[in-house]
């Protein structure tokens, strides 16, 4: 697999290497940083080539506000587009060469496609696993109109390619369907695998954030970037009526330090608690505590519109409501599941609106508050788990490579 990024928290990446692994291929995970769980099942290894000049370290002029003159602005875009350019290339040479032959090579994302993709030859196969529209965000976003172009060009012709384009939603699947136009189009979505609190699992959100047992907590968890509508969950604590609800920010990123100062002014009066990021493997037994899960994911863009993040799958996976942007994918999953809603829908733009979604959970009686924290985790059970989405991967690489033989198939 090449993963063009940090491993540690990609669960979408560890769990599929996992699967893999466990059906009995040897899988190995490339990265530029990072390591996966302990006791994971393939194995991984991190390389930085030689000479880096750019990494996807937030660094790309194309998201920091322009200043300088248009020459300046201009000169600093085209050397850093040119410099990520060749340390893509550099570490798709440097892995391949230090891998040697394989079955098939993985690529995460467009830029793993485009480390490895161009030098894959057969017999070895190649799938692309794309975990969003990937021209449609960051700074691939700002690049001029002739380079995304060329850009979606050479990723059809990559795809073209492969024996299947893997994906993370209906929406997502549909829309690359349409601009790829791949062989096989297979749907994985990062759902957890099934799990059921103990009885004695320990409220650990709660009592990290020093909380009475009645002290109704609105968590947001993952990762503190713009357009995740974190500030307005915390301007949602203002609003009349939200008074006695926390908010609780769990996670990492470049805004941490923003967060941080945000929850110690005196207008929160201790209401809104930043948290650091916990692992993967424990997530779920963190989420548990929270009476509700909070996404108000802004429509900025053209990924946030279509999509469905991990968090999500994560608090149903942990029997916790949610209340999410009305948006396409997120709506069908919460108000559309066949026994009846798994939370609430909201205006992501508007904090009124958020605290009226996260009152309509809170506010519940306790026996109503319970029931949909058991229609949420029978949900997750029944649809929205690892075992069932996970089986779509396992199908595939069965036609790609049969257990018994260990060879690519013809």
């Amino acid at each position: 697999m090449a993963l063009y990024g940090d491993l540690t928290h990609d669960s979408r990446v560890i769990r599929e290497a996992d699967t893999l692994a466990a059906q009995g291929w040897a899988v190995r995970v490339y990265s530029l940083a990072g390591s996966p769980p302990a006791g994971s099942a393939f194995e991984s290894v991190a390389i930085t080539p030689d000479g880096a000049s750019v990494l996807p370290d937030g660094s790309s002029p194309y998201l920091r506000p322009s200043t300088g003159s248009r020459l300046a602005r201009l000169r600093a875009r085209v050397i850093w587009a040119a410099g990520y350019a060749r340390t893509v290339r550099a570490w798709g040479q440097t892995i391949i060469s230090a891998e040697g032959d394989v079955d098939v090579w993985h690529a995460h994302d467009l830029t793993g496609l485009l480390a490895v993709g161009p030098m894959v030859r057969r017999p070895t196969r190649l799938v692309y696993d794309s975990h969003e529209v990937f021209l449609e965000s960051g700074s691939a976003t700002r690049l001029p109109a002739t380079v995304r172009r060329a850009l979606q060009k050479y990723e059809r012709h990559l795809t073209q390619k492969a024996e299947a384009l893997v994906t993370v939603s209906d929406s997502t699947a549909a829309i690359l369907g349409r601009r790829l136009r791949p062989a096989e189009v297979v749907v994985v979505r990062n759902c957890p695998p099934r799990w059921t609190p103990a009885a004695d699992d320990p409220l650990r959100l709660r009592a990290a954030c020093h909380l009475a047992p009645d002290d109704p907590i609105a968590l947001y968890h993952g990762g503190f970037i713009p357009e995740r509508g974190i500030e307005m969950l915390a301007k949602a604590l203002l609003e009349p009526g939200a008074e006695r609800i926390h908010g609780v920010l769990l996670g990492f990123g470049p805004m941490r330090d923003q967060l941080v100062a945000l929850a110690a002014e005196e207008r929160f009066g201790g209401r809104l608690h930043v948290l650091d990021a916990v692992p993967p493997e424990d997530l779920l037994g963190w989420v548990f505590g929270a009476d509700v899960a909070v996404m108000p994911i802004q429509p900025t863009t053209f990924n946030n519109r279509i999509g469905s993040p991990n968090k999500l799958w994560e608090a149903l996976a942990a029997g916790v409501p949610v209340v999410v942007s009305d948006l396409p994918e997120m709506r069908r999953v919460v108000l559309e599941d066949p026994q009846l809603p798994l939370g609430a829908t909201c205006d992501p733009t508007s904090a009124a609106s958020i605290a009226a979604a996260i009152r309509v959970i809170v506010e519940r009686p306790a026996r109503e508050r319970a029931a949909l924290r058991r229609r949420c985790l029978d949900a997750a059970h029944r649809r929205w788990n690892w075992e069932s989405q996970g089986e779509g991967l396992v199908t595939l690489y069965r036609r790609l490579l049969p257990a018994d033989s260990g060879e690519v198939a013809p």
